[in-house]
């Protein structure tokens, strides 16, 4: 896992935090709306196979990444790496809406 700001995005020509995630290119994502208290992926357990990055657009939250709880507000910047647990959960005062992004390393092979 690595945190970072919106300040923090290195945006290297076509690619999203090259510095980071090197030439890997985004396959998939979006943008969600969460409803007040809602937690995504509630199941016990929720991996991916790729690296997978949230940018937090509004409010506020917890992101549990591999058991420990990270806060999370409007701006912070999440990079979750292949193989670690996550589930997102917002507040109920201030609800997140977050953008996610699937990184797919595969295709530089």
């Amino acid at each position: 896992m690595i945190k970072l700001t919106i300040h923090d995005l290195n945006i290297g020509g076509t690619l999203l935090v090259p510095d980071i995630l090197g030439e890997a290119k985004i396959t998939g994502g979006g943008v969600y709306v969460f409803k007040p208290g809602e937690t995504a992926h509630p199941e016990p357990l929720h991996v991916h196979e790729v690296d997978e990055v949230f940018i937090f657009l509004q409010g506020t939250g917890i992101l549990p990444i591999d058991g420990k709880e990270y806060p999370v507000q409007a701006g912070d910047v999440f990079i979750v790496a292949a193989g670690e647990d996550h589930h997102t959960r917002s507040s109920v005062k201030d609800p997140l809406v977050a953008a996610w992004y699937v990184m797919d390393r595969s295709s530089l092979k």
